[in-house]
């Protein structure tokens, strides 16, 4: 294992420092109306050629004068071009350049002729006459009601798309969202903007508190008015769900914290608070400050579970289930073990059952039995995991087909809603939920919701593992409530026990420290390097990646080997370590995209992050750069057996792959993951983060860093609280 040390260095990419031209639009080469993303070609001080520029513009129009705000850079198929990322129109200043505007074909039965007429009558104040005084055109000839009223709707678009812009860079908030905010409000986007900067944040997505907080400073908005009251605490709450993990906020905690970040009087934020409940878009429980989604979806959690138990249910014959069981291990050539078989008992009994257990303790053979027997009884079973790889990994091995919940559910993107609800419930004897530990509070809710009368729930997870990214901690809440039946599995099977991988995952639950191999054996093996400076990790990793790792496990560097980091913004973290290894193993392919700091050559691995319900991609999906369509200007991806495409803006919802967190990989496995262990990192060691990491790899375990980190991580078995009542409220309704 030695030899796989072994390293050397590369240095860094040259950087530009940004800045702004003044040009001329000579074309447009291609635009895309979707995303308005632009390719063209412009000019400066009239240069005889005319010089390449991208970026994101609302109405690109030959002849216009702009100030563009970005970097040259040197594209590896395009060479040399400007990638802006804000801009300014500027109008022409003399009547000459405002004829060639108006009669460039920007204004729809404006030809050159009419353009001349309008100049010839107005002159220098052709301008502020199209501005102020439109109906003034009337003085035109040729020029009667119905064309003037083409020609002032139009100028009003363009004045439109040239007060937002302006506007919104005057407070430095980028051109990407002033084309966002004028395509969905158009022409009232200035007032919408004045009267209510924060509706925003509903109105378009993406656009957070902070973007709109500070268009309402700009706008002169003061911190105390209620309208920033009630957008900041509707922030902080859902700011708690997606960071945090939080269902609710201790009402106390809510208000002092609210307070901070609004930089207002606690008294403010109360009075504040008031006015949030009576427009429903806050409530508080017990103590506890909720926004409505969450505290609805724990309570029907609490209300369908209370239902499942209180219908009947009809007894099994389980000694005829027991010559069953004996004929699928015939079949299928297993052997289950005591616990094993009080599970498939208890899961066949309903109405709920959780299945959980360490890897290695036959969980998945389990399951196998339980779908094996549903299906010889000819129940109708729906079998189900929350992402796209568990669900086919579960496919794979139990020969039953899985979906992932959304598909299950038959969610509906257009209009943001599940089609299975309680008024059309799945059609199902028995559910079963795999990776319920990636199950967050509101998938739970769909999920119970679409549950029908007398089928039986099955979840199975490991709740050691680290909770979901979304709020809630659904599994461990379930467990906590004694009135449900749960079969732990602890014996390891003897195969599994010969994976260094497995037994080391259990050792580190009971909070002792892994044992390492020191020599290749190829089953599971656990490795350990001793690395002293962070800064040499990187470099490190390069060289495992690729090539020592791939030579000695004769595996793919991008396919076969996944590097986690507990962090992003370090040496060791996610984004220095991707665009290390993006270079090291896929450094030669041609780039199909630049998007800002991003570059996505073919065959990149890339992840998805966020879910895009039309695409059928969700947050955490992984998948690899096929090509770039550009024609119409789309980077296309594969995702398992078929292609995604993304336009340029569509884009930012991609990231580099090489190296991602720990978070991320829940549901996957890779044959070989590498995984930094650093003091650098030390906020976001702990036991369950290592542990997941750990049970991700199949053949290769392989931590690089400093031994003090690794036992701090192991011996530190706190796990951040997440606040919510799910637990307590099932609890009451069993009893």
């Amino acid at each position: 294992m030695n030899e796989l040390m072994n390293h050397d260095r590369k240095g860094d990419a040259e950087t530009q420092e940004p800045q702004s031209i003044e040009v001329t639009l000579d074309r447009v080469v291609w635009f895309a109306r979707d995303s308005s993303f632009v390719v063209c070609r412009i000019r400066i001080d009239d240069d005889l050629f005319p010089l390449a520029a991208v970026g994101e513009m609302l109405s690109p129009s030959p002849g216009d004068r702009y100030v563009l705000h970005g970097k040259w850079e040197t594209h590896a198929r395009y060479g040399r071009q400007f990638r802006f990322v804000s801009y300014e129109q500027k109008y022409p200043e003399t009547a000459a350049g405002m004829e060639r505007y108006l009669g460039s074909g920007i204004l729809p039965g404006t030809g050159q002729e009419t353009a001349r007429r309008i100049v010839a009558h107005f002159g220098d104040r052709t301008l502020e006459v199209m501005n102020n005084e439109i109906q003034r055109l009337r003085e035109i000839n040729g020029i009667g009601e119905k064309k003037l009223e083409t020609i002032q709707r139009e100028w009003d678009r363009l004045q439109g798309v040239h007060n937002v812009m302006v506007f919104l860079r005057a407070h430095n908030i980028s051109s990407a969202w002033a084309v966002r905010i004028f395509r969905a409000y158009g022409g009232d986007a200035m007032r919408i903007m004045r009267e209510n900067p924060y509706r925003l944040i509903e109105d378009i997505e993406g656009l957070g508190f902070l973007v709109a907080d500070g268009i309402a400073t700009s706008l002169g908005i003061q911190p105390g008015d209620e309208r920033r009251i009630v957008a900041g605490m509707s922030y902080a709450l859902r700011e708690a769900a997606r960071r945090h993990g939080h269902t609710c906020v201790p009402e106390e905690d809510f208000f002092r914290r609210t307070a901070s970040l609004l930089k207002v009087e606690d008294d403010q934020v109360r009075e504040g608070f008031a006015r949030a409940r009576e427009q429903g878009s806050a409530f508080v429980e017990d103590g506890y400050v909720y926004v409505p989604e969450l505290l609805h979806a724990e309570k029907r959690i609490a209300e369908e579970l209370k239902t499942a138990f209180c219908e009947e249910w009809n007894g099994l014959d389980h000694l005829g289930l027991d010559e069953r069981l004996a004929a699928v291990e015939r079949q299928r050539a297993i052997r289950l073990n005591a616990q094993q078989v009080e599970a498939v008992h208890k899961c066949l009994a309903g109405p709920v059952c959780i299945l959980t257990g360490g890897p290695g303790t036959g969980k998945t053979t389990t399951l196998t039995g339980i779908l094996d027997l549903a299906s010889g009884l000819k129940w109708k079973i729906a079998l189900c995991a929350p992402t796209g790889r568990a669900a086919k990994r579960i496919t794979e091995i139990t020969g039953h087909e899985a979906r992932t919940i959304h598909r299950l559910l038959e969610f509906d993107p257009a209009e943001m809603v599940f089609r299975r609800n309680d008024e059309r419930r799945l059609e199902a004897d028995i559910l079963v939920v795999d990776e319920m530990s990636m199950v967050d509070i509101p998938l739970m809710a769909a999920l119970l919701r679409a549950r029908p009368s007398g089928c039986r729930l099955v979840l199975v997870g490991d709740a050691d593992q680290l909770p979901s990214v979304g709020p809630g901690s659904v599994l461990r809440d379930l467990l906590s409530c004694g009135d449900i039946d749960r079969v732990i599995l602890h014996l390891v099977f003897r195969q599994a026990a010969d994976s260094s991988i497995i037994t080391n995952a259990h050792r580190m639950r009971e909070g002792y420290m892994p044992k390492f191999d020191t020599k290749v054996i190829g089953v599971g093996e656990t490795f350990f390097k001793e690395v002293s400076a962070d800064e040499q990790l990187a470099d490190l990793v390069r060289a495992l990646v690729a090539e020592r790792i791939p030579e000695e496990f004769d595996c793919d560097p991008i396919r076969d080997i996944q590097v986690l980091s507990p962090m992003y913004d370090t040496p060791a973290g996610v984004t220095h370590l991707n665009s290390v290894l993006q270079q090291a193993v896929n450094g030669s392919a041609r780039t199909l995209l630049q998007r800002g700091d991003r570059t996505f050559r073919l065959g990149d691995k890339v992840m998805q992050t966020r879910n895009d319900y039309e695409k059928e991609v969700y947050n955490g999906d992984i998948g690899f750069v096929r090509d770039y369509d550009e024609e119409g200007g789309a980077l296309v991806v594969g995702f398992d057996d078929r292609s995604v495409t993304y336009t340029p803006e569509e884009s930012d919802d991609l990231v580099l792959a090489y190296a991602i967190t720990v978070h991320k990989s829940q549901g996957s496995e890779y044959e070989v993951v590498i995984m930094p262990v650093v003091m650098q990192h030390r906020i976001m060691l702990r036991r369950n983060l290592v542990y997941t990491a750990m049970t991700r790899a199949r053949r290769v375990m392989l931590f690089l860093g400093q031994r003090n980190a690794l036992s701090i991580a192991v011996a530190n078995a706190r796990e951040q609280r997440r606040y919510g009542l799910l637990a307590q409220r099932i609890s009451e309704a069993l009893r």
